[in-house]
């Protein structure tokens, strides 16, 4: 297991070793930092689990809809602004994650909080580092390249390589 923290960049997430990773942000800001590491956290074939709190802007549900698995503290607010959606990409990768009435649900609600998180399907209750051994298991790897690809495929096409990953 690795642990990376959101800044100072993506050097950490690149460089992690392990069978998954746990990621930590308190306060989660956008910046070009938090671009770089949520093009890495969306890239890797490690399975991640992200811990969020304290205010955060709109990055922090682009962080949510991009780990394998993601949970947040009970004081965690996120302030959700057009600027921040539109610049982390959220108005793909979050309908993609939640469908699209949940995602209009969070980028109109103005601030979001632990529980509506949770209630939305981002955010899960549970313990992060249970999670985080739950993942180490070799097949948790093949799980997130499959559900990876078929976010970009057709069912068939999706099917297609799953078998080839059991090959």
């Amino acid at each position: 297991m690795s642990v990376a923290r959101i800044s100072p960049s993506a050097t950490e997430l690149r460089t992690a070793v392990g069978d998954a990773v746990l990621v930590t942000a308190a306060g989660l800001r956008y910046s070009d930092d938090v671009a770089a590491f949520l093009r890495r956290l969306e890239s890797t074939a490690l399975p991640t689990v992200a811990v969020l709190s304290g205010r955060c802007d709109a990055s922090a549900l682009a962080v949510l809809a991009s780990v394998t698995l993601g949970f947040v503290t009970d004081d965690v607010l996120v302030d959700v602004d057009a600027a921040t959606v539109l610049a982390a990409g959220l108005t793909s990768s979050l309908p993609a994650a939640l469908g699209g009435a949940r995602a209009r649900g969070l980028l109109f609600a103005g601030s979001v909080n632990a529980h509506a998180l949770r209630a939305a399907g981002l955010a899960r209750f549970g313990d992060p580092e249970a999670a985080v051994t739950r993942l180490a298991d070799p097949s948790a790897a093949l799980l997130v390249r499959s559900l990876r690809v078929a976010a970009r495929s057709t069912p068939a096409q999706a099917r297609d390589y799953d078998r080839e990953l059991l090959s």
